[in-house]
């Protein structure tokens, strides 16, 4: 058991409460460490110290790898190199060093251990000769040096914690943080015999049963849900999900059997709504991001470990549509808010409304508040976000990455360019405002820009599609960061090496001139959804959203909300309607909302003077009633249409 050494009677262990602590072990149990702030700390006084070399001998089953050094154990000084120290690394290489008078010497293994797989690892420091390494019974590594011996009866024992922050790995080297072993430890031993390590070696080696750890897997909800949104307090794994301060559930929109794929609202991505496909491959649009005024990074929801400044609210959920708000400050990853206000101390803030309708399409509407509309934003980037054993190859075909679309019908496929270095910035074709990604599922997300003239984000004019390309490190062809979603870390981006966390990648990023402007406001619009098809398919669905054809009632022109994909009029006297429909101003679904709404339920919808399928809402607001009233109607030529 971890409790025992060699040279000393059974030693008092203090384990903080994680997890019920223990799991199945080498034999008996082990102690599990749950990755967040777990740790063993034996007083120094209590740790035996051998008067010349020593072994270490220790079982580890790690779940994932640590983000920046992390000791299986150690005795170190913290200011300055003296002591031992055995810890993993991101990749999952094991490193024992040794140090006296403030030089490192060190002895790495040329290749990782597994996860969730019980390995061996067992060093020896031989005073005046080497240190030696060994995994799994094999030797893997040796240094020769000179030191004389080691004093390390003044530090206490540290088992899978850092004493101190370290440096992340890949980036961020000026922002410390501490990490701890994730996974199980079992049979720590510290011993003088120096014939231990040869024994060991010449033993057999037989690797134990691993422990059943829990399943870590991005939470959706249920695997099937009717049309609606619907507050589901979504559950990732035990310990990270003790962290959290609070009850409050998160959102997940369902779109019936039919369509079976889902939008989740989850604390884990501070409530950024992601599209999750039927094979539970997960993408989202982005958010506000601005440039980095705040010290740390760039100021973004992603930089919003704690979700402290996001919230997630259902405005409305009736059969005929459902409307989710996510509010959002972009700030910095310490916590600062870009652009702001010394006087008021406003900063900028977000607030996103998505419409869904029973047809599994969404309006994305985001309004942002700030004192500087004109320094550099992004609102849209193309996210796949990945679970804890995917990696982006896993999710990403190279030879069909997106299909982009115009308006004017031009269409193509990409497939991903490694040529060169890595790029953000690869055209894809002249007005393309239409998108899907291809994420190996059968559903793919999809997006429709708002394709107005004007300004956009990029100096360009109206919408505009870039995509990435190259190859982008040694551990992935494409993107890949672990930074975001999940870790609780404050850092502000880091690079992946090993699919243990979830993390995410990026394909694409999306440009269009803003919907409204002014000195404080800004808004833009977008359609979204899930697609069986490719981006040219989505052309008469674009058109009648942004086209939309004229609606008369008495010979009235009712309004048309391009933020609500809807039309919208006070309760007549009559609900006689023309819709002047046409091949460039089709219907793809319609939705009418009738303030004023006073007559009850409607009993039925004739369109062309035949019986039409519909769903009906009555929305209740301090203004009165409203009727929200969905109709999954496809025409191109004109029709009416009457309610009851």
């Amino acid at each position: 058991m971890l409790n025992s050494f060699l040279l000393a009677a059974a030693l008092s262990v203090f384990l903080l409460p994680f997890n019920d602590g223990a799991v199945s072990g080498v034999e008996g149990k082990a102690a599990f460490f749950d990755g967040i702030n777990s740790r063993i700390v034996i007083p120094a006084a209590d740790v035996p110290q051998p008067e010349r070399g020593f072994v270490l001998d220790v079982w580890v089953c790690p779940v994932a790898f640590p983000k920046s050094p992390c000791p299986i154990a150690c005795r170190q000084n913290n200011e300055y190199p003296d002591g031992w120290s055995l810890w993993l690394d991101n990749r999952g290489y094991v490193h024992f060093q040794v140090a006296l008078a403030g030089e490192w010497f060190s002895a790495e293994s040329p290749v990782a251990i597994e996860l969730r797989q019980w390995s061996r690892i067992t060093a020896v420091f031989h005073n005046g000769s080497a240190i030696r390494l060994a995994i799994d019974g094999k030797e893997v590594a040796k240094t020769a040096m000179e030191l004389p011996g080691l004093e390390v009866s003044q530090y206490p024992l540290w088992i899978g914690r850092t004493p101190k922050r370290t440096p992340s790995f890949l980036e961020n080297q000026s922002i410390p943080i501490y990490s701890s072993f994730d996974g199980a430890i079992d049979e720590f031993r510290i011993s003088g015999d120096k014939a231990l390590y040869k024994k060991i070696l010449a033993e057999k080696f037989v690797r134990p049963v691993p422990p059943e750890f829990e399943q870590r897997r991005l939470p959706s909800g249920p695997p099937e849900l009717a049309f609606g949104a619907w507050y589901i307090p979504l559950k990732y794994y035990k310990a990270w999900d003790e962290q959290w301060r609070g009850e409050t559930p998160d959102v997940v929109v369902g779109f019936g059997p039919e369509k079976p794929f889902k939008v989740v609202f989850w604390r884990g991505i501070s409530y950024a709504p992601c599209f999750v496909t039927e094979k539970d491959n997960w993408m989202s649009n982005e958010f506000i991001e601005r440039q980095k005024v705040t010290g740390w990074g760039c100021p973004e929801s992603m930089s919003d470990k704690h979700a402290d400044f996001s919230s997630v609210r259902i405005l409305e959920n009736t059969p005929a549509r459902t409307v989710i708000l996510w509010r959002n400050a972009p700030v910095g990853v310490n916590q600062k808010f870009p652009y702001q206000s010394e006087e008021t101390q406003w900063g900028d803030w977000s607030e996103e409304t998505y419409i869904f309708y029973p047809d599994g399409h969404g309006v994305r509407k985001m309004d942002l508040w700030s004192s500087d509309l004109d320094s550099w934003y992004e609102w849209s980037q193309s996210l796949q976000v990945l679970h804890p054993d995917q990696r982006p190859e896993d999710v990403l075909d190279s030879s069909r990455i997106m299909s982009v679309a115009a308006m004017d019908g031009h269409s193509k496929t990409f497939a991903w360019d490694f040529s060169g270095t890595p790029r953000q910035t690869e055209a894809s074709i002249p007005g393309a405002n239409i998108q899907v990604t291809y994420l190996k599922s059968v559903w793919n997300p999809y997006l429709i820009l708002d394709d107005r003239p004007g300004l956009n984000e990029n100096k360009g004019d109206g919408p505009e599609i870039v995509r990435y390309a190259g190859r982008w490190s040694e551990y992935s062809d494409f993107p890949w960061r672990n930074h975001w979603p999940v870790a609780q870390d404050y850092v502000i981006g880091r690079y992946a090496a090993v699919a243990d966390a979830p993390s995410h990648t990026y394909t694409a990023t999306q440009y269009n001139a803003p919907f409204y402007k002014d000195a404080k406001k800004m808004t833009k619009l977008m359609m979204c959804g899930c697609t069986d098809g490719d981006a040219a398919d989505l052309l008469p669905l674009a058109k009648s959203w942004l086209r939309a054809p004229k609606m008369y009632c008495g010979g009235s022109e009712v309004k048309y909300d391009i933020t609500q994909r809807a039309y919208v009029l006070d309760a007549p006297a009559s609900l006689s309607l023309k819709l002047e429909a046409s091949a460039e101003n089709p219907v793809c679904g319609l939705c009418l909302i009738v303030k004023k709404w006073e007559d009850g339920d409607v009993s039925s919808v004739l369109v062309n003077g035949a019986p039409a399928a519909f769903k009906a809402g009555r929305h209740q607001s301090w203004e009165g009633e409203t009727l929200i009233l969905w109709m999954d109607i496809k025409a191109e030529t004109p029709i009416s249409l009457s309610v009851e």
